[in-house]
């Protein structure tokens, strides 16, 4: 007979909402749920009541950025609150995604009302502030990882950690050839196409358009002068469903100022428009690791406020690799993470001072007109599949889902 179990679920981002909704889908199969929380479209898809709706919480990541949204987050608090208290059927357990400024704060709250909580996809702990291990450690029961060097950091602290792979595995279909691509995003199969991801928060974006759009203007520059009688590349940009893709469009396309440059926005289509893709420009997050996982060349930067940026080199100080495909494919964990000499990344890591236009220029020209180089990066990438994979072979998704109904049936009892 299936079980029935109310589950709180928090999924701040938009990425952390197509994973969490991967999750529920295959938890869904081993019992009968109530989901209610955090989150966005997917997540509803999937029959979670939304209390609020993650579009709400979406900001760039930053100190500041992070800072406007605490009264917002204050309110999130106490509605969860409220809800701990009145639910009949109370809460069986608390899965929380990502956002480690949002759902540390909530994992402590359920913590106090004894509701077990998993949190799947933990913060960086190695990046912004080690004190978050600690409030693992004494609010959380269980976390799931996807990436397998988490492992000997929790252990370390004795936190009950699960490699589970990562969800992306079930989440890019990399089967898409590149003319079944460029057919879904409306790009004639003679065409070179150039990729560009600003990111999928306000913020993001309007730090990334202008160094971005000059970056293109510079490549452009520079392949006309290889071959003049060549047609520049269509730039694809992939809009977030945050973002207003007029919006989007017309100011990357002010920016460019190259009336012969084709420009196109997709929506819903970011893995066609990667794979389409000669080359990518791709903002620091998931896309890198999905970029890598569909084979195409992609240069990485990041780019925030001045603020963010002293904060980072001078309080956080983190030395490591940003990128998730450079952590994936590094040799030595302790050379990404910054705790030994670095490694030549597989991805140039163009961030914050580095997120110049020429330098992403020079990065994106060499993948685009370089067999040898581009190949360099593309065989690394070959490699991704195993190591994002579990032990068990399983989809990450199911196995993240066996733990927690294997936890919440345990708890309820």
């Amino acid at each position: 007979m299936k079980s029935s179990l109310n589950i709180f679920v928090s999924a701040g981002e938009a990425s952390s909402d197509i994973h969490c909704a991967q999750l529920l889908l295959e938890l869904k199969k081993l019992g009968d749920f109530e989901f209610s929380g955090l989150g966005g479209d997917k997540l509803a898809e999937q029959g979670c009541t939304l209390l609020f709706h993650n579009r709400e919480f979406s900001v760039a990541g930053g100190p500041t950025e992070i800072i406007s949204k605490i009264p917002l987050r204050s309110k999130l608090e106490k509605l969860v609150e409220k809800k701990i208290v009145e639910s009949n059927p109370p809460i069986t357990g608390a899965i929380l995604v990502d956002s480690g400024e949002i759902n540390l704060r909530l994992a402590a709250l359920f913590h106090f009302f004894k509701i077990p909580v998993v949190y799947y996809i933990p913060p960086k702990v190695w990046v912004w502030r080690h004190s978050r291990i600690e409030q693992i450690y004494h609010h959380v029961k269980l976390v799931l990882g996807i990436l397998p060097f988490e492992a000997e950091m929790y252990k370390s602290w004795e936190v009950p950690f699960e490699y589970v792979g990562n969800p992306l595995l079930d989440e890019v279909d990399c089967k898409q050839s590149i003319d079944e691509a460029k057919k879904s995003i409306g790009v004639a199969l003679d065409r070179d196409v150039v990729t560009v991801l600003c990111g999928s928060r306000h913020n993001e974006v309007r730090y990334h358009l202008d160094p971005f759009s000059s970056a293109i203007a510079l490549l452009i520059e520079k392949l006309k002068h290889k071959n003049p009688n060549a047609k520049p590349p269509v730039i694809v940009l992939p809009c977030a469903q945050s973002i207003d893709p007029k919006y989007l469009l017309e100011e990357f396309k002010k920016k460019l100022n190259l009336s012969d440059v084709e420009v196109l926005v997709v929506e819903q289509k970011s893995h066609a428009a990667l794979k389409a893709a000669n080359v990518a420009l791709v903002k620091s997050g998931t896309s890198t690791l999905e970029a890598g996982l569909l084979g195409v060349p992609q240069v990485l930067a990041y780019q925030t406020s001045g603020l963010s940026r002293f904060l980072y080199r001078y309080l956080v100080r983190y030395q490591g690799f940003v990128g998730l495909v450079n952590l994936f494919l590094a040799k030595k964990p302790e050379a990404a993470l910054g705790w030994e000499a670095l490694e030549v990344p597989v991805v140039p890591e163009l961030i914050l001072e580095k997120c110049k236009p020429e330098f992403i220029a020079e990065e994106l020209f060499k993948l685009y007109s370089d067999i040898t180089h581009r190949n360099k990066q593309l065989d690394q990438f070959k490699r991704l599949p195993t190591l994002l994979s579990n032990e068990s072979g399983v989809s990450p998704a199911k196995k993240a889902a066996e733990l927690c109904f294997s936890l919440f049936k345990r708890e309820k009892q």
